[in-house]
């Protein structure tokens, strides 16, 4: 989806503005971002966040750049960083040679290679406004990055009209697309619900690790943004950041988890394993994680489940009626009445579904749609790193047998 489109949706911009942008990029050339941030129609952070959503990378914002470690900046010779139009910013702290840095070109390969050759270790990409990164160039390496001739162009008045709200409705960066639910007359699909004394509740936990909730940045103030969220609720942006300095699937659980403790009154990721789903992390007001990762069901059975997996795409309404028994089952072992809308969004390698992650409203009514979109692209981006995760353990197993030669 182009540029202007997705600012559009989100509400950031106005078709007459974009418009004007578009003009102003006709006579002066250059990128139709760094227009609209001159003309005022848009912040830099806005128009990160949206190139984020637009090429499926974490977004770089201004806060980022200010935290900049600067042993990492200083790896990075200042000809480079204005060459490649890229800043280092932190390092993984796990020790692995992993550098996060902020790009106006994050999926050019050809730069990504140059770079991690430059910095000695791999690059996880993040995307910024090339405007704010010609700044922080110039701020942290004294070097200057132009990037276009700055042409004075008439400024129309705003419109007062307002865009239409964020809405994802095809797979791609966005997010997977959203699916209508089944009419409640469709015959059931799979095998008999078992009784609550058995399946769906089977595989006991044990001893594991209950899931942190919810994440307080430093950053975050106030009691309830105008989303809903909670206070110190891990943002968008910087799920997005920690996703790209993850090393492990249960780092990635955990990012997951405590981006939804701040919007979603209960939450569940499922490892899906030959045709079962079972609660590998998860969170509800009246019950103990521990108890939640007991829950584990046969895909088989009709439910909103079965839906997200068996479709590749994410579920979001009222729990179809013909998977009731099942779903019944999982919300009286929560302890908490029929919720009226849910979201299951599934976390894809290529076709395979290796996540569902499921949530519901505080009480149990309808979702934000803000939340549930930017749910749907955090699992985008954990696909992103599940993909870059195996081909590493990839290149890992075939370094032995180069050194054998």
């Amino acid at each position: 989806m182009k540029l202007g489109e997705i600012l559009i949706r989100l509400g950031q911009i106005t078709p007459k503005q974009l418009e004007a942008a578009l003009r102003a990029q006709a006579l002066a050339g250059g990128r139709l971002g760094t227009h609209l941030v001159e003309l005022g129609f848009i912040g830099t952070d806005q128009l990160s966040l949206a190139l984020s959503r637009q090429m499926g990378v974490p977004a770089a914002l201004e806060r980022h750049f200010s935290r900049a470690d600067p042993a990492v900046v200083a790896t990075l010779k200042a000809n480079l960083a204005v060459r490649y139009l890229a800043v280092p910013l932190s390092a993984a702290r796990d020790g692995s040679k992993q550098v996060a840095a902020a790009l106006a070109t994050p999926l050019d390969v050809p730069t990504l290679d140059d770079l991690s050759f430059a910095l000695g270790a791999r690059v996880e990409p993040m995307v910024a406004a090339e405007i704010v990164i010609a700044r922080n160039i110039k701020r942290l390496y004294g070097a200057e990055a132009v990037i276009k001739p700055r042409q004075s162009v008439a400024r129309p008045a705003p419109s007062s009209t307002p865009g239409p709200a964020s809405e994802v409705v095809g797979r791609g960066r966005l997010g997977p697309r959203l699916v209508t639910p089944p009419a409640s007359g469709t015959t059931p699909i799979g095998t008999k619900a078992q009784t609550p004394t058995s399946a769906p509740f089977a595989q006991p936990s044990g001893m594991r690790r209950q899931a942190a909730h919810v994440s307080t940045p430093d950053d975050l103030a106030g009691t309830r943004s105008r989303s809903g969220a909670r206070l110190g609720t891990l943002s968008l942006e910087d799920a997005l950041h920690r996703l790209t300095l993850a090393g492990s699937r249960e780092q990635i659980a955990e990012i997951v988890i405590d981006f939804m403790g701040g919007y979603f009154g209960c939450a569940m990721i499922f490892l899906v394993r030959t045709g079962q789903a079972r609660v590998w992390r998860g969170f509800a007001p009246n019950i103990q994680s521990a108890a939640i990762e007991t829950i584990a069901f046969p895909l088989a059975m009709r439910s909103c489940f079965q839906i997200a997996h068996d479709g590749r795409a994410s579920f979001r309404g009222p729990p179809p009626a013909e998977g009731a028994k099942l779903q019944r089952q999982i919300w009286k072992y929560l302890r908490c009445a029929e919720p009226s809308d849910v979201v299951v969004v599934p976390i894809l390698v290529k076709e395979r579904v290796l996540n569902l992650v499921y949530a519901h409203a505080a009480d149990r009514g309808r979702l934000p749609d803000g939340p549930v979109t930017d749910l749907q692209a955090l699992c985008a981006a954990a696909s992103s790193v599940y993909v870059r995760m195996i081909q590493r353990l990839k290149e890992e197993e075939k370094t032995p047998h180069a050194l054998a030669r």
